[in-house]
């Protein structure tokens, strides 16, 4: 089994990797569902059903909005925790060599 070393290269390397999901989140996801295309419900007019499909839409977006909101959250939290480690001794290691 290989050897459990601090890598701080290999954290920071992580840590750009969850701020480009950030980016990307904040930038293009959360704001299509905020303010842009689907923002808004579609017109599900008089057809029999459409009230229920509109409430069904209504729990739909709220839970994805949760659920971006949720998501984040653990984003930044798990980024500011590897911006943290850069002192070396928090428990972040990474295992480097072989394993038989």
């Amino acid at each position: 089994m290989g050897e459990r070393v601090y890598d701080p290269a290999a954290v920071e390397e992580y840590r750009l990797f969850l701020l480009e999901l950030i980016d990307e989140l904040e930038g293009e996801v959360i704001p299509v569902l905020g303010t842009g295309t689907l923002s808004r419900a579609p017109a599900f007019g008089t057809a029999p059903g459409a009230a229920d499909a509109a409430a069904r839409y209504l729990e739909f977006h709220a839970a994805m909005w949760r659920s971006l909101q949720y998501l984040r959250g653990t984003l930044h939290g798990m980024e500011s925790a590897l911006a943290e480690t850069e002192g070396g001794d928090t428990g972040f290691f990474f295992t480097v060599g072989t394993v038989s």
